[in-house]
């Protein structure tokens, strides 16, 4: 388990900052939230205990519960992974039943492809069980599949790699190319519909390399990493699966000067727009606007204008998106949980709701973050802006508001 975070972003201090009651908890019995990763993803209980007593000791240990017989190995990486999104999103989603799932297979490791096959069997399986989760987060993913066509395309224009050298030297990286090819990630994309038709908020890290890598430059000496590096500068390079129409995208902020009334974003924020996904309708006149209103922005020949923007909001990410993503899920299963006690049905796919709040009651459910940018190690990256942007979304959890507009339908404005 990982210690709380450094420069005093403790729960305690998070929670204040949202306006978040510090005891809050979950009264209905029947909510229920998941986390999701393959192979070593997992957790400790003892460890998770002694976290739960530093950090949130209002968290029930009881209501965490391991999916499947696949329980990660201690000590993998995924198994600090998964200690981190089981934290955070029991800290902010507290006396909600949690559910540890893990699709533990031959080939679900985070080198190669077959995290994307993991993932899609666990998707198809999720839609057709009898009862799913109101929440689920997922921390992992790397870039796009049409990402990673780009890079090799440009790499072999060069005249120095060959396509299959390109390929096989991506196989070989650690969370950079973990999806076969565009038609699997348009089946995973699929299936993510099939789990929000069934009443799931399906939220995902938005990455923590900004808008051009999966978390940083290529390492290492050699041709390989030389090339890349340089075409990963010239193009914003969205990932997956985040970068789906059917996942909330929580991107990453921290405090500036450690002041926690002072958001701006963390330095690593993933943020872009799809090369294979299309803008939806409530995204286009928003994105427009950021487009044709903010200077510095990258050349328009190195990213989509026209495909999905993300993230749609943010959250502190000192330890990465992978923080981010399940501190968001949590409260908005505590904002289900107040919708099932009022009788009204979960939200299931949020992302036109979240936009048509923001669009339409600005400030009230999102704190705008205005500083930043996602160029990383690059020359050129998206800003933040005030409203929108693809570095912060639409920004971090005000409580209140997030109650008043999402937990009933009462200021209903045509999303519900």
């Amino acid at each position: 388990m990982r210690a709380a975070a450094p420069g005093g972003y403790s729960v305690a201090n998070q929670k204040q900052a949202y306006g978040i009651p510090i005891d809050l908890a979950a009264s209905n019995k029947e909510t229920l939230q998941m986390v999701w990763g393959p192979g070593t993803f997992g957790y400790s209980p003892s460890e998770l205990a002694s976290f739960a007593k530093r950090e949130c000791p209002g968290m029930n240990l009881d209501k965490i519960s391991f999916d499947t017989l696949n329980h990660g190995t201690p000590g993998g990486d995924n198994f600090g992974e998964g200690s981190l999104d089981i934290s955070m999103i029991a800290s902010f989603g507290m006396n909600i039943s949690t559910l540890v799932s893990n699709t533990n297979t031959s080939m679900s490791t985070e080198e190669g492809d077959g995290f994307g096959l993991a993932f899609l069997d666990f998707l198809t399986e999720l839609a057709s069980r009898k009862t799913v989760p109101h929440v689920l987060s997922l921390s992992l993913g790397s870039l796009s599949a049409y990402s990673c066509e780009l890079l090799c395309t440009k790499a072999v224009e060069t005249g120095e790699v060959t396509l299959s050298e390109c390929q096989a030297y991506l196989q070989t990286q650690r969370q950079v190319c973990m999806f076969q090819s565009t038609a699997q990630a348009a089946a995973i994309n699929a299936a993510l519909m099939a789990v929000g038709l069934r009443g799931t908020s399906v939220f995902g890290s938005s990455g923590d390399g900004g808008s051009h890598w999966s978390f940083g430059p290529f390492h290492g000496e050699g041709k390989m990493p030389r090339i890349l590096n340089q075409i990963g500068c010239e193009y914003q390079f969205p990932v997956f699966p985040t970068s789906s129409p059917y996942i909330v995208s929580v991107g990453g902020t921290d405090w500036k000067n450690g002041d926690p009334k002072k958001p701006k974003m963390w330095s690593g924020s993933g943020g872009g727009f799809s090369w294979q996904f299309a803008q939806p309708a409530h995204q286009q006149a928003t994105v427009e606007r950021y487009l044709t209103t903010t200077a510095d922005l990258p050349a328009s020949s190195s990213f989509n204008a026209s495909g999905r923007a993300y993230p749609d909001i943010s959250a502190v990410a000192v330890e990465g998106t992978s923080q981010s993503s399940p501190t968001f899920a949590g409260l908005f299963s505590m904002i289900v949980d107040m919708r099932l006690n009022a009788g009204l049905a979960p939200l299931g796919f949020l992302g036109p709701r979240i936009w048509s709040v923001a669009q339409a009651f600005p400030g009230e459910a999102f704190e705008d973050v205005t500083e930043g940018n996602s160029k990383t190690s690059c020359p050129a990256g998206f800003p933040a802006t005030k409203g929108w942007d693809p570095t912060t979304g639409w920004g971090r959890p005000i409580w209140a508001g997030m109650v008043k507009h999402f937990a009933s339908d009462s200021h209903s404005i045509g999303y519900v």
